[in-house]
């Protein structure tokens, strides 16, 4: 559930670095799908500090990422050109050499076309939106996890939980909107 923080971490590093405008109501959004998951969380049947405390330094470190590629994207048409003449003087020579390298290509044609298509979507999504429109739609992934955790696996869910839960999934929806 902590997961669902990271659209209050990429707004809140968004809002720090310019990439987003501070305002009261979306704010007051993110404040609450914090209290909601805060609630959740507190009321988690099988609570560790520790893993809390990772999980937010993820959410931190994942939200700085999301951000970085934001401003990134600015500039990656001047950095394909600079970055192309030292790969054709020091990369390409290897490539070339078949003694030195040998390519499995359809294992790395499928590989290289599926990471591009991934982040071909990432970068468009987060160029024509913003990196929070995005996480903002990944929570229903993680309340999905969640759902079939309880029904299937039949995780403890107390009611706590399920509070909390409500109360992010409002503030989420709220902000969708």
């Amino acid at each position: 559930m902590l997961k669902a923080l990271m659209p209050v971490g990429v707004y809140s590093i968004g809002v720090m670095f310019k990439k987003e405008s501070f305002r009261g109501e979306t704010m007051a959004n993110m404040m609450s799908i914090s209290f909601g998951v805060a609630i959740a969380a507190y009321g988690e049947a099988k609570f560790d500090a520790w893993g809390v405390t990772l999980q937010l330094g993820a959410v931190a470190f994942e939200a700085t990422r999301l951000v970085m590629i934001q401003i990134l994207l600015t500039i990656i048409p001047c950095c394909l050109v600079f970055l192309s003449i030292p790969w054709m003087i020091v990369e390409y020579p290897i490539l070339r050499d078949p003694s030195n390298f040998h390519l499995d290509w359809f294992i790395f044609g499928t590989n290289s076309v599926s990471a591009f298509a991934l982040n071909f979507a990432v970068f468009l999504l987060v160029g024509k939106t913003s990196a929070l429109t995005m996480n903002v739609a990944g929570v229903d992934k993680d309340w999905l996890l969640i759902a079939f955790s309880w029904s299937v696996i039949k995780d403890t869910v107390t009611l706590i939980n399920l509070f909390g839960y409500g109360l992010a999934f409002v503030g989420v929806g709220l902000r969708s909107l």
